[in-house]
């Protein structure tokens, strides 16, 4: 959730992929070297289920149960020292990435719905009142739905949902339209898993925080 430039979630791009982007990655994943129906390439897309993942994670993993597998933060001993040094030192790399201010801002959840609900039982319970609203999409997976409409239904604040062109993309002029100085926070997706359409955050952003809006991004996909 981004609530300054300083803190945002979203790293602006310094450049355009390469165009060969999935050739170039496509071999550091094992399990797409397998073929589908009619002997066709595998091609996966179920991303906001469950990811694969790439030789590097497995062999990280491989590693780490190999050598270093103990509780982080519970130990004295070399293998809870080490697995600790591993997990803060992820820590700081996805602040890097995410272009967080501190290494203290990123809380490592198990999946969206985790991380949605716990923002909105903390920030939101403690934020949210009748009146104040909160600015999703039509095309939200139910992580980044129901967390809200239980909010909604305890603290009295409204929800109000963005349409979507003819095409099947995000409307911006419906969300312009909505807008407005009751917007306190607007969650949206940032790849939909139904339509597989792009959504553009770093816009989205700026429109959200025009009007003193916070911004939660499900990037799951």
């Amino acid at each position: 959730m981004s609530a300054s430039p300083a803190t945002a979630a979203i790293a602006e791009p310094t450049a355009d992929p390469p165009e060969n982007l999935a050739a170039l990655t496509r071999p550091d994943f094992p399990l797409l070297a397998q073929t589908a129906c009619l002997g066709e390439p595998l091609i996966y897309l179920d991303y906001a289920a469950t990811s694969q993942k790439p030789s590097q994670v497995l062999q990280a993993l491989q590693h780490y149960y190999s050598h270093d597998n103990a509780n982080v933060h519970r130990g004295a001993h070399q293998l809870s020292a080490r697995a600790t040094e591993g997990f803060e030192a992820a820590r700081q790399k996805t602040a890097n990435f995410v272009g967080a201010a501190s290494a203290h801002e990123i809380v490592f959840t198990r999946n969206a719905s985790e991380a949605i609900n716990l923002v909105a039982r903390s920030w939101g319970e403690a934020n949210l009142k009748p009146g104040d609203e909160v600015l999703l999409s039509v095309m939200e997976h139910h992580s980044n739905l129901v967390p809200w409409q239980l909010l909604a239904a305890r603290t009295g604040c409204r929800l109000r949902h963005v349409g979507l062109t003819q095409s099947g993309e995000l409307d911006l002029d419906d969300m312009k339209a909505q807008l407005n100085e009751r917007t306190r926070l607007v969650s949206l997706v940032q790849v939909s898993n139904t339509l597989g359409c792009l959504n553009p955050i770093a816009e989205i952003a700026q429109l959200a925080h025009r009007v003193g809006a916070l911004l939660l991004v499900d990037a799951c996909q």
